[in-house]
């Protein structure tokens, strides 16, 4: 809808009159724009010298009109009786269903009662803001209300006001509270979780370094010890330091892990900026090549190709197979009288899941798995699921846990897809 010079007016029978026309108001409907433009008419003149434009009674309307917020005027009982083009513009309205609305009547139910509240503290203290939520044919729409009330010498005729659009400031604000309380989970990894293992490597190789210190020393006082003796003490002390230092090894693995995970997770809920057509078969096979998964099988079943970011849905499938050979079998091993393993990626209705037949997830613990920082293993980091629903969350799908129909456990992608599988 194109911005023309009109003005928005409801009558006090409750009609409209057309919006290219402007109405011939009485003196009470007489506002402070016309004041205005009485003034400016006193003797105010355009840059050229041409004062005929700055005298033209619909100078106001129309700056009204050009507005990207919309602009409203209610009466003592509530009732719209001016507003700007672009109120018709987002509810794409007519004037005549605009004439006469209720205020809360433009908002999703669950906020009418915020708005209301904010109707009577305009009325009552004079001014008011509130936030409230309108269905539009372009979508629902955050705005932000203001209202100041009107006055015709003691008597309080009404109340005007704007809303602006906030959706997308919203939103802004909204993702940054979500990095915020990212950054927080970051920081307490950082000051526990990693502080752990560089306890214990610290601590480690300062035994390992005093015990040198002890044996230099010895060499100094033990010359008259026998020399097979001397042999056996060397012994006891290389195995001791092999195992402070395999221990050391491990303490920096594990470091290197959360290091990687929490990269992972931060990178892993960002807006995904340029998707490509992924096959599912195709990156669940690659990803499967770069997990350790000893002698665990896996079985593709899928045709689905979705729109998405390649290396992440690499992650998201490396994760799901890890957390399978890790979780899914005693100690990481089968019984020698079972079979492998088995891990599939098929097909469902809504879009696609990975499942296994291992010992599955207990029931208890299947809301809480996706959580930041949970784990049934004491070397875990507790988010290699997190940045698996991440990146599930970055493409627009959801995961749901659930137990697979051989025991094991089951991840289900809603990925927005309507269809059935046999």
């Amino acid at each position: 809808m194109g911005r023309s010079a009109s003005r928005h007016h409801a009558q006090q029978d409750g009609s409209c009159p057309s919006v290219r026309t402007p109405p011939e108001r009485s003196p009470r409907s007489r506002g402070r724009a016309d004041v205005r433009g009485d003034r400016r008419r006193e003797g105010a003149v355009t840059r050229d010298g041409n004062a005929d434009a700055l005298s033209d009674p619909t100078l106001v309307a129309r700056g009204l009109d050009v507005l990207d917020d919309v602009f409203y005027v209610y009466d003592a009982d509530r009732r719209l009786v001016y507003w700007n083009e672009r109120l018709n513009e987002v509810f794409a309205a007519t004037d005549e269903e605009l004439a006469g609305s209720d205020p809360a009547s433009f908002f999703l139910p669950e906020d009418r009662d915020r708005v209301e509240a904010a109707v009577r503290e305009v009325i009552e203290d004079g001014e008011t803001t509130v936030e409230a939520r309108a269905d539009t044919p372009e979508g629902v729409v955050r705005f932000q209300l203001t209202g100041r009330r009107l006055h015709d010498g003691d008597d309080v005729v009404g109340f005007s006001g704007i809303g602006r659009d906030v959706t997308e400031r919203r939103e802004r604000e909204v993702q940054l509270a979500l990095q915020n309380e990212r950054l927080e989970e970051f920081a307490n990894l950082v000051s526990h979780d990693l502080r752990n293992p560089l306890q214990v490597a610290t601590g480690l190789l300062e035994l390992e370094l005093l015990g040198r210190e002890r044996e230099r020393d010895g060499r100094d006082s033990d010359d008259g010890r026998d020399s097979d003796d001397g042999r056996d003490s060397d012994d006891g002390r290389d195995s001791d330091a092999e195992d402070r230092l395999e221990r050391v090894a491990d303490a920096l693995d594990r470091m290197g892990r959360i290091v990687e995970d929490v990269l992972a997770t931060a990178r892993g809920g960002g807006e995904i900026e340029d998707p490509h057509p992924v096959s599912l078969a195709t990156v669940a096979r690659e990803a499967w090549d770069t997990v350790d998964t000893g002698d665990a099988e896996l079985a593709v079943d899928t045709q689905t190709i979705v729109e998405g970011d390649p290396d992440r849905l690499d992650r998201l499938f490396a994760n799901l197979f890890r957390n399978a050979i890790e979780h899914g079998t005693a100690d990481h091993d089968r019984p020698v009288d079972t079979d492998p393993l088995t891990v599939r990626v098929v097909d469902t209705d809504g879009g696609f899941a990975v499942e296994d037949d291992g010992l599955g997830i207990p029931a208890d613990d299947r809301d809480r798995v996706l959580d930041s920082g949970f784990t049934s293993k004491r070397e875990g980091t507790g988010f290699g699921l997190e940045i698996v629903e991440r990146i599930a969350e970055a493409h627009g799908w959801t995961v749901t846990v659930e137990g697979s129909d051989e025991g094991g456990a089951r991840f289900a992608f809603d990925i927005g897809l309507d269809r059935p599988v046999e």
